[in-house]
């Protein structure tokens, strides 16, 4: 007998269709569990975002709490073309007045005019940086030597140069008036303690103190007027600058004050003293001022207002409903997340306890619309940044209660709790994932149901298509034999 090769062949049933359309309806809950599925996995990213929303509002908290928020100073000047002024935190909100009487000054020399391009001569010369008193030169710094050898070619740009290779202190020029070379010395640094002495330690003409050879390009007046210490040379040795500082004296060796007054620095530009010393001076004094700088706290207020903005609208936007379209958002009525909404506006509408000046966020411009969300009345913002110690406060004074502390501690605090393991966020997450998880089970298991079920009814319908091809046979043989007995007997 022929082997049955496709299903409905023996019985003649359309078996191949009733057989999809039964394993169609058990694989029906499908289609449930992959909606389900879709919807799980929208609430999961939601709920990234939440957490995520949650973490830059506990940043943002945490910035207020900073003291660099709070501390900033800023400083300003009457007269910035003779003195600025720069301030750090340390600093504390003043004014004062400031004289400047003279500027710091480096030491600066020049030789006498020599021959353009000529040598300079052979020897050496020795330079030393120190301080000059009454004529004395006393040694307190860098020191070196200065070698030009009988056979070198060294004009005025190349001595230049390598007294500047020296590295001795001091920068040498090479200056030409049209005719003449000269060379000019000046310290790097001003002050008194900045000067220097150049020797000639050597000389090929054998004299070392006189106005040819390479003495002529010495400074050592204690030794003689020769060199660039010869009468007529212009000479100016390094100063100090000296100011006064509502109306106490006060130098430095540099046109930096720094240190007079915690957290303030100086930097002088010209005189305000005509005469000085003179016993006819006339003063001109600058006011200088320091100030709290308002800005880094304005701006992380923004910065809070932002932070919490961004998730209030999240919130609102997940648990809607949409009249008009008649759809609901993806958390309309869970109370979880309605929860964290609520927790939300309820401490936006709390009160601080650490000003006597502020204890709600409305009193300093902080305001919630009908949407949930914060604007800030900049005015009213700014007026309180100027009282800017009862602002801190405000947002951040430690009662130790969550009712009453300040309120970057207390939006800090809520987002720590609700992100933290066993938080409301965490736990949601955790639970939606779990679902996820089960849903794709409950899908394995209706497509093994089915597929289980499709193997069963192919099996009994292969059956059925045996025994009703066995049973067409026998049909036959009878139908048959009938005629055959039927011919016989007639």
């Amino acid at each position: 007998m022929a082997t049955i090769s496709s299903a409905g062949i023996g019985s003649g049933l359309q078996v191949e269709s009733i057989v999809t359309q039964l394993v169609a309806l058990e694989k029906q809950p499908l289609k449930a569990l992959e909606s389900k599925a879709t919807l799980v996995q929208g609430q999961i990213s939601a709920m990234g975002t939440i957490q995520s929303e949650f973490s830059a509002l506990a940043d943002a908290a945490k910035a207020m709490t900073a003291a660099t928020a709070w501390s900033a100073r800023t400083g300003s000047s009457s007269n910035t073309s003779a003195a600025s002024i720069s301030v750090t935190d340390a600093a504390s909100a003043t004014s004062f007045t400031l004289d400047v009487d003279s500027l710091a000054k480096p030491q600066s020399v020049n030789s006498a005019p020599m021959t353009a391009g000529g040598l300079v001569g052979a020897g050496t010369l020795t330079l030393r940086t120190g301080t000059w008193a009454a004529g004395v030169f006393t040694p307190g710094g860098a020191s070196a030597d200065v070698t030009i050898a009988a056979t070198a070619s060294d004009t005025v740009a190349t001595l230049a140069a390598k007294i500047n290779s020296a590295n001795a202190g001091v920068v040498a020029t090479a200056f030409n008036d049209g005719t003449s070379d000269r060379l000019l010395v000046r310290s790097k640094e001003t002050g008194t303690a900045s000067g220097f002495r150049i020797q000639a330690t050597t000389d090929a003409d054998g004299v070392t103190t006189d106005n040819f050879g390479l003495s002529r390009l010495a400074f050592d007046p204690k030794a003689g007027a020769f060199g660039m210490a010869s009468a007529g040379l212009p000479v100016q040795y390094g100063s100090n600058a000296n100011a006064r500082i509502n109306g106490l004296a006060v130098t430095s060796q540099t046109n930096t004050l720094n240190g007079n007054i915690p957290g303030v620095t100086i930097n002088l530009a010209a005189t305000t003293t005509t005469n000085y010393g003179l016993g006819t001076e006339v003063l001109a004094p600058v006011t200088l001022s320091v100030r709290e700088d308002v800005t880094p706290a304005v701006k992380s207020v923004q910065g809070f207002v932002t932070a919490y903005n961004a998730l209030a609208a999240s919130l609102a936007d997940l648990t809607k409903y949409d009249a008009a379209t008649k759809t609901a958002s993806i958390f309309q009525g869970d109370s979880a997340v309605l929860g964290l909404q609520n927790v939300l506006r309820s401490m936006v509408g709390s009160i601080s306890l650490g000003s006597n000046a502020y204890q709600r966020l409305s009193d300093v411009g902080i305001q919630r619309q009908l949407d949930g969300s914060l604007t800030i009345n900049t005015a009213k913002l700014g007026a309180a940044a100027n009282n800017g110690t009862e602002l801190q406060k405000m947002f951040t004074t430690d009662n130790h209660n969550a009712a009453s502390d300040g309120f970057a501690l207390k939006f800090s605090a809520l987002a720590k709790g609700v992100l933290a393991s066993g938080g409301l966020v965490t736990n949601k997450a955790d639970s939606l994932r779990k679902a996820l998880a089960r849903n794709a089970t409950e899908q394995t298991q209706v497509t093994n149901h089915a597929a289980a079920v499709e193997a069963r009814l192919r099996k009994q319908y292969t059956a059925l298509d045996a025994q009703m091809a066995n049973l067409s046979a026998l049909n036959a043989y009878v139908a048959q034999q009938v005629i055959a007995w039927n011919k016989s007997t007639a």
